[in-house]
């Protein structure tokens, strides 16, 4: 086919998608919708082809190859590096479909760009990161945003295609919205860390005040000191496996578990929780009526 002028200027929109989460039916859903604006766009696509001096014939094979071209075709990778690629009927009833998706990826213009050079009018590209933080990784900071390369960007020269997409998109994202994305944002851990974190450290220092008292008696004072500080920094690290744990356990983006393994997680998370804040509640109480007392 002949590579097509340019002349006027694209419309582009992009949105990260974050803070939400998706069954397989979810997705499924989601690729037969861009199904159908992609079929729109193919329509549109061939209403402008008119190339110039070729045959009848070459025009009608031409059209055909470019309404197939507007064929979606997903990427799916598991969380064990399984790809599973073709079209939306072929990739989700397969039964290599991966039980934990690790991404889902659909470039509606890319077959038609690798095999036929030609751009079309208007595409859109969407990228589902369903990969977690890692856990125990102390070379990563905590403090920084929690990172995620899920992504919907829609262009075209057709605005109110572009715009109908975007919207339709962003809508049935909106539908699944949770309300973790505080928890992955820049910042947060130093705030939980000033309000949460210190007096963990203090609190578990001093309960075991009275141990390392016994351990070390009258050998050294400074020895005792320094147990204490080690001891503090100890509490500090496990405030921030707890904050890891909890990032890992409510990703940003998040595909539906259907063992129920992260069900679980959150159970353990909550009692952890609920076991330190009760622990830290019961200290403070004991303590208060020490300020009171004339």
């Amino acid at each position: 086919m002949e590579k097509q002028d340019r002349a006027v200027l694209w419309k582009e929109l992009s949105q990260q998608i974050a803070s939400c989460t998706f069954s397989k039916a979810d997705l499924r859903t989601l690729c037969e919708r861009l199904q159908e604006a992609s079929c729109e766009a193919a329509d549109e696509e061939i209403s402008h082809y008119t190339p110039q001096d070729r045959p009848a014939e070459q025009i009608l094979v031409d059209k055909e190859l470019l309404k197939s071209g507007f064929e979606l075709k997903v990427t799916v990778s598991g969380m064990n590096d399984e790809t599973v690629l073709g079209t939306i009927s072929m990739v989700f009833d397969s039964a290599r479909f991966p039980e934990k998706i690790k991404s889902l990826y659909i470039n509606s213009g890319q077959e038609l760009r690798s095999l036929h050079n030609w751009v079309p009018r208007n595409r859109f590209e969407l990228v589902l990161d369903f990969t977690k933080p890692e856990l125990f990784n102390f070379l990563l900071s905590p403090s920084g945003p929690t990172p995620n390369a899920s992504n919907i960007f829609v262009t075209g020269l057709n605005s109110t295609w572009v715009n109908g997409v975007y919207r339709e998109v962003a809508a049935f994202v909106r539908e699944r919205k949770t309300h973790r994305r505080l928890l992955h944002r820049n910042g947060v851990y130093d705030l939980c860390l000033l309000c949460g974190g210190i007096p963990f450290a203090f609190s578990i220092a001093a309960k075991l005040s009275d141990i390392m008292n016994t351990l070390f008696g009258e050998l050294s004072g400074l020895l005792h000191s320094a147990a204490q500080v080690y001891v503090f920094f100890i509490a500090l690290n496990l405030f921030r496996i707890l904050f890891d744990y909890a990032r890992w356990i409510f990703p940003l983006v998040e595909y539906h578990d259907p063992t129920g393994t992260a069900l679980k997680h959150r159970v353990v998370l909550g009692v952890l929780i609920l076991g330190v804040l009760g622990n830290f509640i019961h200290d403070l109480l004991k303590i208060i009526p020490t300020f009171l007392t004339p």
